[in-house]
Formats: structure tokens, C-alpha cells, sequence
């Protein structure tokens, strides 16, 4: 493959990857089909097909995205300081909040809350509690 050709298929690559990620931050994951990313994105689902063979390729590419969006804004220092940090984001920053109501298809759920767990400090107990208190107001605050 040419240079020119590799750019192209890098550029058309991350187009269907930015474009599945708009679609899964507003919409959820189960509407990013083939079909629809290739519509909004303008390329054709044969393109999204020479890039992704499944849709869990392309979660596989959103993940650090979602994981990044979803990290920036908590503070791990103790498990007071993460549920602060965490409902302030979750009251305050649409992306976080539309990244944590979206992220299930994308991060299954026990590998993210086990992703928490191991970066926060603090007493293990206390730990599990106040991430499922950190999940529990998102469940319910979510609409």
C-alpha cells in the first residue's frame, strides 16, 4: 500500500471510529450499526466492513476513548474524594455524564467498576461501597 493510500485508510479509519463514537455518546451503542455510522459518515458500509469485521471492533477502539472521558475528571485519592469528584462530574460535565450512561456496550460493566477499584486508595470495603454509591446516583439521577 502507497503512502498516500495508507493516509487515506488511516483518515477513513478514524472517521468511522469518531463517527460511531458521536453516534454512541448521544445515542447509545446499540444504534452505531454498520449501516448507520456508514450513512452519517458519508463512505459506504463496504469501507466500515475493510476497516472493522465487528461491530465489537469497533467498542474495542471507542473503550479508551469512553475510559478517558470517563477518568479525567475524578480524583483517586480516597474513596470521599472520588464520590465528590464523581457526582460533581456527573451533575456538572454532559460528556461524563452521557460517557457513563453509554459506556456499558463499550466497557463491559465488572471490568470497569474493577478498573476503579484498583486505581482508588483507600480501604478495600470502602472502596466497593462508594463506587456502587457512585453508580447507584447515576442509575438513578440518569433521566
Amino acid at each position: 500500500m502507497t503512502k498516500g493510500k495508507t493516509n487515506k485508510a488511516m483518515m477513513t479509519k478514524q472517521k468511522i471510529i469518531d463517527t460511531a463514537f458521536d453516534i454512541t455518546i448521544k445515542n447509545g451503542f446499540e444504534t452505531a450499526t454498520f449501516t448507520y455510522i456508514a450513512k452519517t459518515a458519508g463512505i459506504s458500509k463496504s469501507g466500515i466492513n475493510a476497516h472493522f469485521d465487528r461491530k465489537s471492533d469497533i467498542a474495542a477502539e471507542l473503550a479508551p476513548i469512553y475510559e478517558s472521558i470517563i477518568k479525567e475528571p475524578l480524583r483517586f485519592g480516597s474513596p470521599e474524594e472520588f464520590y465528590e469528584s464523581w457526582i460533581h462530574a456527573f451533575e456538572s460535565n454532559d460528556k461524563f455524564r452521557s460517557a457513563v450512561l453509554t459506556a456499558g456496550p463499550i466497557i463491559p460493566k465488572l471490568d470497569g467498576v474493577k478498573g476503579l477499584f484498583d486505581i482508588i486508595k483507600g480501604n478495600k470495603e470502602e472502596i466497593q461501597k462508594c463506587v456502587y454509591m457512585c453508580i447507584g446516583y447515576s442509575v438513578i439521577h440518569s433521566s
